[in-house]
């Protein structure tokens, strides 16, 4: 033997090299998930119960590998996980080998928490490489034990052996016949048990894969339902803090309505006042009684002069209010205007550069007319001279 792995199963038959020993087997020996995956199809083909497999991997490396069941009804040790035992060429492997492996699984996958137990792990494939391990051949089939089929095989052979032997003798024949007819209805009977034990193993895995499918819709149904109920909850807070604020604005408006209101009324009755004030000190001039009637009547006016003083405080608060938002909206209009005058003043310009553009092409135009006329005058001088130059030659002239 080589070594040793425990390899462990995730969702949709992920698998994973959970631990090893020794340490670096898989990389002395180049396993990996991937060299893996037909051991995983063998395993997953056989109903995905306990079950025991040997094979041959790509890199001619043998295996010999015990699955503990998919279910939490069915299992041994612990559901979801296999032991590997990599084989030499020399190894020979006895009946009870599988059975070993099988109290590997039950007795060390319980303990994969511990913090020991990679060296736990080391004893046990010891043991097994001496063969000290007693087999194991029960399975936890929903909270009991029962006996698996390897080992019905195994009475079964012994059952044929103890009818070849009774089939020597004469004055037996008879009887033990009859007594294994009835065995052979047994194991039909049992065998026919077993098929319908691993239908309902089958479908009950099926229906807690549902239950547990179902119960994940419901809570993200549920959990969706919180989202909307708390988005509800703000929504409502923020029309009511919405409603809040219009009914404070309606309840301030009111108030102004009220205090220009009162100011008017309060204006009206000084003018009145003192309009009866005057006709009665020209009336009576010089009476005492007139004098304390006009001292009450000026007392009232000066106690409602400082009411009015109080109303005209408050509506000049008002005012200076709605001055110092006039003033930040006239502001805001001059920065708008600013802004506006900035980018006619931008469009003006790029006007007359494009203008002036077209005035200095124009010019560049002439000058360019201007140069080729001179060129062309200078070419006709040119052959002016030469046509002198030659007559000067020919007549010789100098």
């Amino acid at each position: 033997m080589k070594g040793i792995i425990i390899l462990g199963f995730g969702k949709y038959s992920k698998t994973r090299i959970d631990t090893q020993f020794p340490s670096n087997i898989c990389e002395f020996l180049g396993v990996t998930t991937e060299t893996l995956k037909g051991l995983v199809e063998l395993h997953m083909n056989k109903k995905m119960e306990p079950n025991y497999v040997e094979l041959t991997l790509e890199e001619e490396v043998s295996v010999a590998s015990f699955y503990s069941g998919f279910s939490f009804r069915h299992y041994v040790g612990n559901p979801n996980f296999a032991v590997c035992i990599f084989l030499s060429q020399d190894d020979v492997l006895s009946n009870e080998f599988e059975g070993m492996m099988r109290r590997i699984a039950h007795e060390l996958l319980p303990k994969r928490e511990a913090l020991n137990f990679d060296d736990i792990l080391g004893q046990y494939y010891e043991m097994l490489k001496k063969e000290e391990l007693s087999p194991y051949w029960e399975e936890i089939i929903e909270g009991e034990t029962s006996i698996i089929t390897v080992k019905r095989k195994e009475d079964k052979k012994e059952e044929n052996n103890s009818i070849e032997q009774t089939n020597g003798g004469d004055t037996k024949a008879d009887s033990l016949m009859e007594e294994a007819g009835i065995k052979a209805k047994n194991i039909k009977l049992q065998d026919l048990l077993d098929e319908k034990k691993s239908k309902i193993r089958e479908l009950t895995r099926k229906y807690t894969e549902l239950v547990s499918e179902n119960t994940k819709s419901s809570e993200e149904i549920q959990s969706h339902k919180e989202e909307i109920s708390e988005q509800y909850i703000k929504l409502e807070s923020w029309s009511q803090q919405m409603a809040d604020l219009n009914q404070n604005n309606a309840k301030l408006m009111d108030d102004i309505k009220i205090l220009n209101q009162k100011i008017n009324e309060r204006d009206d009755f000084l003018k009145e006042k003192e309009r009866s004030i005057e006709a009665l000190s020209k009336k009576l001039n010089g009476a005492e009684e007139v004098e304390d009637v006009a001292e009450k009547m000026l007392q009232e006016k000066v106690d409602l002069k400082n009411i009015n003083l109080g109303l005209n405080s408050e509506l000049e608060k008002l005012e200076k209010a709605n001055k110092s938002l006039s003033n930040e909206i006239d502001k805001l209009k001059k920065q708008i205007t600013g802004h506006i005058d900035s980018i006619t003043s931008l469009k003006l310009e790029v006007k007359n550069t494009k203008a002036n553009t077209a005035v200095k092409e124009k010019e560049k135009e002439t000058f360019k007319e201007q140069i080729f006329d001179l060129k062309k005058e200078v070419k006709v001088l040119r052959r002016e001279r030469d046509h002198y130059r030659k007559i000067v030659k020919e007549k010789n002239l100098l």
